[in-house]
């Protein structure tokens, strides 16, 4: 079990690539905006990347064993290196002709994030199916370095 809910840890992690986006009413050109997000994302995999290997450190310093605060803490660390990638994609602006979609990735992302703050332990199983609306559109922009 607990191997399962560190394989999980390891799992989000890799979905917390996804997303793209922004609230922002200023709009940029579509190939600024792919360009941005792509760096946004890049960033945020290894940010992701960093995080699980200090994680993993941890794990193995412990004996490998993984208390259930231990796994919500790091589920919760991947969220925020999430939230911050989100943020930044927010800030970029709207590409322009596809400003829905990037509002709709931003707003995806927030909602994800949100549903596994509330309960980490408990969306540990449904991680695809939260994560999977923000991956599709990440898709339809064609930021697939976004998609987790």
């Amino acid at each position: 079990m607990r191997k399962a809910v560190v394989g999980m840890v390891v799992g989000v992690l890799l979905l917390v690539a996804s997303g793209c986006g922004g609230d922002d009413d200023s709009s940029v050109s579509r190939q600024e905006y792919d360009q941005k997000v792509e760096l946004a994302c890049n960033q945020g995999l290894k940010e992701r990347e960093q995080f699980l290997r200090e994680v993993s450190k941890k794990f193995e310093e412990q004996g490998r064993k993984a208390s259930k605060s231990f796994q919500a803490e790091n589920l919760l660390g991947l969220i925020a290196i999430y939230q911050g990638t989100t943020e930044v994609i927010a800030d970029i602006g709207l590409p322009e002709g596809n400003e829905k979609k990037a509002e709709e990735l931003v707003e995806t992302r927030e909602a994800a994030a949100e549903k596994v703050e509330a309960d980490p332990l408990g969306m540990i199983e449904q991680l695809p199916a939260i994560f999977k609306k923000t991956n599709e559109v990440a898709e339809d922009l064609e930021a697939k370095s976004c998609a987790v």
